[in-house]
């Protein structure tokens, strides 16, 4: 199944492309030469390349709406840019969904939203709580969890996808 990534948000670079390939390399989902065959075809294709992502943290998991239920665990994945476009472009080789969670974000009034992974809340009320956030946000490719929380800005349903072994 196809996951379509942004390259750019609000006019800032994503860097999805790096932080991915660094999550399929790091996990050994990958090897390095794969990495060298996707640059090269998208240079021929682009006239560009990206970096590996060196000092970029991995993106090892995206999260989506998922209203048709089809996204399972043993799902192929087929990692692409510009999805629907004469420019698509599959940037990495098809890896198995290792699994997925329900994730759930609900605004209320206090200063973040509750997140609840596989109906379990995360509450803000201490420092163990946001480093959970720090590191949900920063796994689905954010810098921050403000960053995270500025593009799910509203109630949300969906599922958490992966292609690690990591679970929340």
């Amino acid at each position: 199944m196809t996951l379509a990534f942004s390259q750019e948000l609000n006019g800032d670079k994503t860097y999805f492309i790096n932080k991915i390939w660094k999550s399929l390399v790091d996990n050994d989902i990958l090897p390095f030469y794969s990495y060298q065959k996707y640059l090269y075809l998208y240079d021929n294709k682009f006239g560009d390349v990206w970096d590996f992502g060196v000092g970029l943290p991995p993106k090892i998991h995206t999260i989506r709406k998922d209203k048709a239920n089809r996204w399972k665990e043993g799902n192929m994945i087929h990692f692409v840019i510009n999805n629907r476009t004469k420019d698509r472009f599959q940037f990495a080789p098809e890896v198995i969904c290792t699994g997925v969670q329900k994730i759930e974000i609900k605004y209320n009034n206090s200063d973040y939203p509750v997140v609840t992974i596989d109906n379990k809340a995360l509450y803000i009320s201490n420092k163990d709580d946001y480093s959970i956030l720090h590191k949900l946000s920063q796994n689905d490719g954010f810098k921050t969890v403000e960053e995270f929380f500025g593009y799910f800005n509203k109630d949300f349903k969906g599922k958490i996808i992966h292609w690690t072994n990591f679970k929340y």
